[in-house]
């Protein structure tokens, strides 16, 4: 019985694995002024680190599509889960600007397919 169970759970991973259930976790560093790196492609259901190597910084979207605004004082990060398709945009207001949708300076974006 135990063998049967085990094979079964082992079935399920499988499964869930080959279907794009499993996600990755991309971490986005922040140094100095910039993030590393500025730009990631993520399947749906992944995460997103962001972590402050140097400094403090914070994340801030722009552009509509998401609402997210976490302080990330040095050494520390923040995580979020992207359930759907898209680009979304994000800057770190100590660093950065954005004006008529356009941001300069410390800017990035994560690309959901």
């Amino acid at each position: 019985m135990k063998r049967h169970i085990a094979a079964l759970v082992l079935a399920v991973a499988v499964l869930l694995t080959s279907a794009g259930v499993a996600s990755a976790v991309i971490v986005i560093k922040a140094r100095a002024e910039r993030w590393s790196p500025t730009s990631v492609s993520i399947s749906r259901g992944s995460v997103v680190k962001w972590r402050a190597v140097s400094g403090d910084h914070n994340i801030k979207a722009y552009g509509g599509n998401w609402s997210y605004f976490r302080t990330l004082p040095s050494g520390s990060s923040r995580s979020r889960t992207f359930s759907s398709a898209g680009t979304f945009r994000f800057y770190c207001t100590l660093h950065a600007s954005v004006s008529g949708g356009s941001c300069s300076g410390m800017c990035g974006r994560v690309v959901v397919a």
